[in-house]
Parts: structure tokens; C-alpha cells; sequence
């Protein structure tokens, strides 16, 4: 059995306290974070996993690296003074999260040096990767897993315009992965005249451009596929656009996606080399070592030819599943069903595609 390779992840985590009831106001509380989360799929997809992270000197920030140990993250976390941050996320009508930060770190995000030796990915994003505090031990790591040859993957994840300081992290950046997934959104803020035609230009070997409603977008090398969405009710999408993320890096990497790899695009079809293996793509939604998340299903199973689930903030209004028939089309040879974010119950696929999805309490409790 080949040995699957390392990946190293850096991004923000925090506590997600998502909006239950408000009378009188009662949450459900999980561990969260982009890049945290889509550390948690890879540990689950049996990469060995190194997250790079804070966390503060409360009781929940000693129950958040014990949950980080739990999920298989080995974690390598930088301790502050002052309270675990909180996100408290209020559902709209449509299932879309709006967001309110609380957080107190001040003193800069200064990563180990030396502990990116035998990585064959490191992916990064979101706006740990942009602020000024953590930018630069970011940008630190960036560096040692260019040097070591490992695939670098890029998700901006942005929550709004960025500054001008913001937006040349970001630019730098873009020249400079393999492996970049953004949304719609993220493409109007950064190039508001032509979106897709700058995404198109941007030199990553592999991008992808989730649409909204009209579904997604990967360009490989010259060539491009795009597929329409497919009509689902969503109640909560919450994190699950990381995990459309962890199932891209774990797909190019069984394919030797890494630099120096096999996994380059090349003459086989649209999707050249990134075609993907057959392989134990199916994860049942469970708890580790216990049942499914609460009011979930045991299993998701379901006709669909591809690693993961896309259901993510980028589902604009939570009307429309974007990632299937991509991924479908990007890895036809992948084992089916869908995989998605602890913490998330998901109904079988049926006939036309629709996919009933809700917050579920975190999946590891």
C-alpha cells in the first residue's frame, strides 16, 4: 500500500456558535475555521495532517486543541494570552451564514521553522493569510513548502473587498500556486471588470471557479470544463466549500499532483491528467467511534461519480449544488459518494439531484 503524503494547512481556528433559538438566544457550539475544516476531511481521508494555528489560554481554547488532536490534525499551535475566538453565525431563510467575529490575539502569528520537512502539499487561505498580525508567518511558511517541492494550494476565501495591502498578498500569491479554487465572489472583488476572463489568464495549473447558480468552472492548462448547477434545498451552508477543497488536494495527490508529480494537465481529455484513480472515495457521515451526527443519516450514498460535495458558502442563496458534476467530469473515475464537513447531515441523492442539507451538531461529539 503506497503511503499517502503529508499535508501541512495554516488558517485562523475558532469556535463556530451557530444561532439555534432567540428566545431565549441558545447555539450550537463546534470547532471551526476554512482551512481547519478542510484539514479535518484530509485526516479523515487518511492524510497524515499538520495544521498551523492559534489558540488562546481559556478553557476553550484547551478544549479546541484537544478536539484538533481528536480529529487527527496534529496540530502546531501558537498560544496567546486572552479567550478562544468566536464566530457567531445566524442563518438566513435560504441557509446562507452571516457572520460575527470575536476575537482578542494581538501579537503576531510566528509558525515553527523547520516543520514543513516531507510535505507534498500545504494549503492556505482566507484572511489568516491576508491580515497584517499572521501574514507574515503565512508568507513564511508559503516559502519553506516552495522550497520543498510540495503542491500549493490557495483558497482567498475573501469576506469582502480587501484593502490595497490585502489585495497584493492575494496577487502575489495567484502567480504562484498550483492549485487554486475561488468563488464567483471572490473573482468580482479581486478583477471587478472581467472576472472570468482574469481567472482564466491567472497562471495556477488548475483552477476553479465555483458560479453560483450557474454552477462551476475549472480551467487545466488550455483547456476548461464547465457544468450548469443542479437544483437542491439547502438549509445550512456552513464550511462545506472547504471540504470541496480537501477532495481536490486529496485527488491530485493520488495522482502525483505535486510538483515533479504525474498529476500536471496533459492530452487525455478535458480534464488531462488530473483524471482520477479508483479509490475509497465513499465516507459515510459518522461520528468517530460513535453514530451520525444528530438527526442525520447513517450513510450518504447516491449515484454521483465523484469524491466530494461542494455545498459551500459559495452556493449563492443555497439554491443550487455546484461541485457533483464538476468533479464528476474533472475525476470520472472516482468511487462514488459524496464526502462533506463533520458536522453536516446529508440526505441520499435522488432522482434529480436534490440534496437536503443541514447544520448538524459537530460530528466528533
Amino acid at each position: 500500500m503506497v503511503e499517502k503524503p503529508a499535508i501541512a494547512l495554516v488558517g485562523e481556528s475558532l469556535v463556530d456558535l451557530v444561532l439555534e433559538g432567540e428566545s431565549p438566544l441558545t447555539f450550537t457550539g463546534a470547532l471551526g475555521g476554512s482551512v481547519l475544516n478542510t484539514a479535518t476531511v484530509l485526516a479523515r481521508l487518511g492524510y497524515p495532517v499538520r495544521f498551523f494555528s492559534e489558540v488562546g489560554e481559556d478553557w476553550l481554547s484547551a478544549w479546541s486543541e484537544a478536539e484538533m488532536a481528536r480529529r487527527g490534525l496534529n496540530p502546531k499551535l501558537q498560544r496567546h494570552p486572552g479567550p478562544m475566538p468566536l464566530a457567531l453565525v445566524r442563518l438566513d431563510p435560504e441557509g446562507n451564514a452571516r457572520y460575527s467575529f470575536h476575537r482578542s490575539f494581538q501579537a503576531p502569528f510566528l509558525p515553527e521553522a523547520g516543520a514543513l520537512r516531507g510535505v507534498g502539499a500545504f494549503h492556505f487561505g482566507s484572511l489568516f493569510a491576508l491580515e497584517a498580525r499572521t501574514a507574515k508567518g503565512v508568507a513564511a511558511l508559503f516559502e519553506e513548502a516552495a522550497r520543498a517541492g510540495a503542491l500549493l494550494s490557495y483558497d482567498p476565501n475573501l469576506r469582502g473587498l480587501p484593502s490595497p495591502e490585502e489585495r497584493a498578498r492575494v496577487e502575489a500569491y495567484l502567480g504562484r500556486v498550483d492549485l487554486l479554487k475561488l468563488s464567483l465572489e471572490d473573482a468580482r472583488l479581486l478583477f471587478p471588470e472581467a472576472p472570468l476572463e482574469a481567472v482564466r489568464r491567472l497562471s495556477p495549473r488548475l483552477k476553479v471557479l465555483t458560479l453560483g447558480p450557474e454552477g462551476a468552472l475549472a480551467f487545466l492548462g488550455e483547456g476548461e470544463v464547465r457544468v450548469p448547477g443542479v437544483r437542491v434545498r439547502v438549509v445550512d451552508t456552513v464550511g462545506a466549500g472547504d471540504t470541496f477543497t480537501a477532495g481536490l488536494l486529496a485527488l491530485l495527490l493520488r495522482r502525483g499532483g505535486g510538483r515533479g508529480g504525474s498529476g500536471g494537465p496533459g492530452p487525455r481529455g478535458p480534464a488531462g491528467g488530473f483524471g482520477g484513480g479508483r479509490g475509497p472515495f465513499r465516507l459515510g457521515l459518522h461520528r468517530p467511534g460513535g453514530g451520525p451526527p444528530r438527526g442525520g443519516p447513517r450513510r450518504l450514498a447516491g449515484p454521483v461519480a465523484c469524491g466530494l460535495g461542494l455545498l459551500g458558502h459559495e452556493l449563492q442563496k443555497g439554491l443550487h449544488h455546484l461541485g457533483v458534476k464538476l468533479l464528476a467530469r474533472l475525476f470520472p473515475d472516482v468511487g462514488q459518494g459524496l464526502l462533506l464537513r463533520p458536522g453536516l447531515a446529508v440526505g441520499p441523492v435522488r432522482g434529480e439531484g436534490v440534496v437536503h442539507v443541514r447544520h448538524g451538531e459537530d460530528a466528533g461529539r
